[in-house]
């Protein structure tokens, strides 16, 4: 595994703007003219947030015309969620794998994304949009997989289907280490927040997280949004979930219904702003 992910932190590098952002957001002294001016060092990362920032993601009443603008409104920790998002979808832009279609790899990832958001909105949770950025990541692995072992990433998807194992598991038996176990140590290596690989580390089994509440938003996340474009198959996935998973959540059925409908509303447009 740390093969795969040195490799691949190589060759799908965060842009230096990234670190950049990352050192001044951890500065408590640090202030939004720093931020902007490190932002406004890379102009293709400048424009793809004054256009997400400007766009029914935020829904802001008054057009935002200056990056500075855009922190003063959105916010250090909203930044570094976008900064995130955007780097990493650009750091994979023209990757090719005969494994998997990867418009269709990032259509998903955006729907992971939309159902992690509501959910962690609905669950009133503080930090909502690092929850998108968490669900964006989480089958980030596999795209590493696909791209340079594809072989043994269909070996492992063939398996699971056959033996109607969790690919997760099957991955295990056959490697050693599962795709949610690559895509948490690639987001290490990036230097990403802990909490974000934390998020895509347990993905699989919530249960052994030390944030429960996180790590369960992110499991039911993956499921629900598996159901796209059937929101009706909602009631379905709940009945798959561990009862610790919605006892943490305090989920009912109706709730992952409602949950998926929001979450779809705002699928087409994100779809265009966050797709490379």
């Amino acid at each position: 595994m740390e093969r795969l992910v040195t490799q691949s932190s190589r060759l799908y590098s965060l842009p230096d703007v990234y670190l950049k952002v990352k050192h001044i957001i951890d500065d408590p002294d640090s202030e939004i003219r720093q931020l902007g001016d490190a932002l406004m060092t890379d102009p293709s990362l400048s424009t793809r947030l004054l256009t997400i920032a400007n766009s029914a993601f935020y829904g802001l009443c008054n057009k935002v015309d200056t990056i500075t603008r855009a922190v003063q409104i959105i916010g250090f920790k909203q930044i570094h969620n976008l900064v995130v998002a955007t780097s990493i979808t650009h750091a994979f832009q023209g990757l090719c794998s005969e494994t998997v279609n990867i418009e269709k790899f990032w259509m998903a990832s955006v729907e992971r994304a939309l159902v992690a958001r509501a959910l962690a909105e609905w669950k009133c949770f503080p930090e909502a949009e690092r929850m998108f950025v968490g669900g964006l990541l989480l089958d980030v692995g596999h795209l590493v997989m696909y791209e340079h072992v594809p072989e043994l990433a269909q070996e492992a998807i063939d398996c699971a289907e056959a033996q109607s194992k969790p690919l997760h598991a099957v991955e295990t038996e056959l490697f050693g280490f599962s795709a949610a176990e690559l895509g948490a140590s690639l987001a290490t290596h990036w230097q990403l927040p802990g909490n974000l690989a934390s998020q895509i580390l347990y993905q699989d089994d919530p249960s052994l997280a030390p944030n429960k509440i996180e790590a369960a938003i992110a499991h039911v996340a993956k499921q629900l949004a598996g159901t796209v474009p059937e929101p009706e198959a909602a009631g379905e996935v709940f009945d798959t979930l561990s009862v610790d998973v919605k006892e943490t959540l305090g989920l009912s059925k109706e709730d992952c219904e409602d949950i998926l409908m929001t979450a779809l509303n705002g699928l087409s447009e994100t779809l265009e702003l966050i797709i490379p």
